[in-house]
C-alpha cells in the first residue's frame, strides 16, 4: 500500500467518481483502478460498490477511510517537518553552568543537532552571574541557570524548568578515618550551591577546620571519594557514583533545599527559529524530568 494509493482512495471519496479522480490527479483511469485494486487486495475486501456511473463506499471502505486520512495527515506532517528542519539554519550559542553543561545539555544537544543539522552550535560554560552578563551583552542566545530563587530582572526573561535535588556527599565508611567532617570542599566563588552551603554552615554555627576550593565538580567528587572532606552538590552530578557505591549521599532537607534549573534569554532578543527550536527541546526534556519525579 503506497501513499499515492491512499491519495487516490481519498480523492474518489471526495469527488465521487473514478473519472473525475483521474482528471484531478492527472492519471489514466486505468491507473486509478489499479490503485484501488492494490488496496483492496492488501485488505482482502472491496472498498467501493460501483452502481452505474456512481461509486459508494462499502462498510469496509467506510471503516478504512479514517485510517487512510490519518496516514495521509501523518505523511503531510512529516513532509512539513522535513522542510522546517532543512530551512532552520544559522547559529546558536547556549550558555550553562558547569553541572548543567555536563549532566543536562548532552542529551539536549544530541537531539537538536540530529533534528537541525544546519545550525552551528556553540557552548559557553560559566557561573550564573557571568551567564547573565553574557545574555545582556548578546554573547549568548539562551542560558541554563542554577538558582536558589528566581531573581527578577527588567532585562531577562527567566523561566523555571525543574528543581535540582541537593545532596550532602561524604566518603564511604571505610574512608572515615581519613576524613575530618569539618573539612569542606567548595566549588568556586559565586556558585549558588556554595552560597547555599555557606549560609547553612553559618546559620548552624558549624565549625569548619579547612576549606578546599576546587575548580570542577569532578575534582570535588574524587576528593570526597578519597576521604578528603564533604561537600554539597546537585544529585544529578553524583548519581552515577552513588549507584556504583563510591559515595554516601544524604538528601539536603532544609529550607531552600532545591536549586531551580531555569532557562533565560534577553527580553529584547529576537527569538529566531533556531533559538525557538532549542527552547522547545529544552522544555520538553525538563518536562520529562518532572514527570519522572
Amino acid at each position: 500500500m503506497e501513499i499515492r494509493h491512499l491519495k487516490t482512495f481519498k480523492t474518489i471519496v471526495e469527488v465521487g467518481s473514478f473519472n473525475r479522480t483521474a482528471q484531478q490527479l492527472n492519471f489514466a483511469q486505468s491507473t486509478i483502478t489499479a490503485h484501488i485494486k492494490a488496496i483492496e487486495e492488501e485488505l482482502g475486501f472491496p472498498l467501493f460498490d460501483r452502481i452505474g456511473k456512481k461509486v459508494f463506499l462499502t462498510d469496509i471502505g467506510k471503516a478504512f477511510l479514517p485510517y487512510a486520512t490519518d496516514m495521509l495527515n501523518l505523511f503531510n506532517q512529516s513532509k512539513e517537518y522535513a522542510v522546517e528542519a532543512s530551512t532552520i539554519s544559522g547559529s546558536l550559542v547556549i550558555g550553562a553552568t558547569e553541572s548543567l553543561t555536563v549532566y543536562r545539555l548532552p542529551s539536549i544537544i544530541s537531539e537538536y543537532t540530529r533534528k537541525y543539522p544546519n545550525v552551528d552550535i556553540s557552548l559557553k560554560t560559566a557561573d550564573g552571574k557571568l551567564l547573565r552578563d553574557y545574555l545582556r551583552t548578546g554573547e549568548i542566545d539562551i542560558a541554563l541557570l542554577l538558582e536558589i530563587e528566581k531573581k527578577e530582572t527588567s532585562e531577562l526573561n527567566i523561566m523555571k524548568l525543574t528543581n535540582e535535588q541537593m545532596v550532602l556527599i561524604e566518603p564511604l565508611p571505610d574512608q572515615l578515618e581519613a576524613i575530618n567532617k569539618n573539612t569542606v570542599l567548595f566549588t568556586g566563588q559565586g556558585c549558588n550551591y556554595r552560597i547555599l552551603f555557606e549560609k547553612y554552615l553559618f546559620e548552624k554555627d558549624i565549625p569548619i577546620k579547612a576549606i578546599y576550593e576546587l575548580g570542577s565538580i569532578e575534582a570535588i567528587k574524587q576528593c570526597v571519594i578519597n576521604g578528603l572532606g564533604i561537600s554539597l552538590l546537585p544529585l544529578i552530578t553524583v548519581k552515577t557514583e552513588i549507584e556504583q557505591g563510591k559515595l554516601k549521599a544524604t538528601p539536603w532537607e532544609t529550607k531552600n533545599s532545591s536549586i531551580a534549573t531555569s532557562l533565560a534569554h534577553h527580553k529584547n532578543k529576537w527569538i529566531s527559529p533556531a533559538i525557538r527550536a532549542a527552547i522547545d527541546i529544552i522544555k520538553c526534556h525538563t518536562c520529562s524530568l518532572n514527570t519522572e519525579d
